[in-house]
């Protein structure tokens, strides 16, 4: 399966270290069945806005077969990674809105 995407919104991050992308970002994943229980991804991502020339990932994906093993419930609770990582984030010199400019 080949997941092809383009018109990312340049507000997010591009990882948890608080690396950014552009508008322009496209990745390109490949999920490739090597087994049963194995997948080949690998991704190619492009940015000419951000990075000198495309750059690719590769890694094996396993399942789990242990025996009795069971699938908890994961609780996402929203903005909880912004309270943990925002201090994080690289921040560009701020601009005073044009609104606040004649307090």
């Amino acid at each position: 399966m080949v997941v092809d995407v383009t018109g990312m919104v340049e507000d997010t991050w591009f990882d948890r270290a608080g690396n950014f992308h552009s508008d322009a970002l496209h990745v390109v994943e490949r999920y490739t069945p090597t087994g049963p229980d194995s997948l080949l991804y690998e991704v190619t991502v492009d940015d000419p806005k951000v990075f000198t020339r495309p750059w690719k990932m590769s890694m094996p994906l396993y399942r789990r077969l242990d025996k009795n093993i069971q699938l908890l419930e994961y609780n996402c609770v929203p903005f909880v990674e912004e309270l943990m990582y925002g201090h994080l984030r690289k921040i560009e010199p701020s601009v005073t809105p044009p609104e606040r400019k004649n307090e």
